[in-house]
């Protein structure tokens, strides 16, 4: 919800956000149109890539899914560290305005 509100809120402009698909298809079949229709209802610009073994990699050890991670421009990590942690609309803003 804090990110919709965010890109909603004009950041669309100056933040890329990505989610990665790690449980689509571990439970169940999977369906591209429906994890297409629900990023579509969360927010269309929000980016969906497919979990792979480089992804694992990259973010090993995931703790927890949702996980936050930051990234500035130059592809460094800001914030994050697999764990689960709530952040609030507040919260957000202040780690984006600190990777400016």
């Amino acid at each position: 919800m804090q990110l919709r509100e965010l890109l909603d809120d004009g950041w669309k402009d100056k933040i890329g956000i990505v989610a990665v698909s790690w449980t689509e298809g571990r439970y169940g079949s999977a369906s591209e149109g429906r994890l297409q229709r629900m990023v579509g209802d969360f927010h269309p610009d929000i980016r969906v890539i497919r979990e792979s073994a480089q992804i694992n990699d990259d973010f090993a050890p995931l703790v927890y899914v949702p996980a936050n991670f930051f990234f500035g421009k130059d592809g460094k990590l800001l914030y994050g560290d697999g764990n689960r942690e709530f952040l609030s609309k507040e919260k957000l803003i202040a780690l984006l305005e600190q990777a400016r």
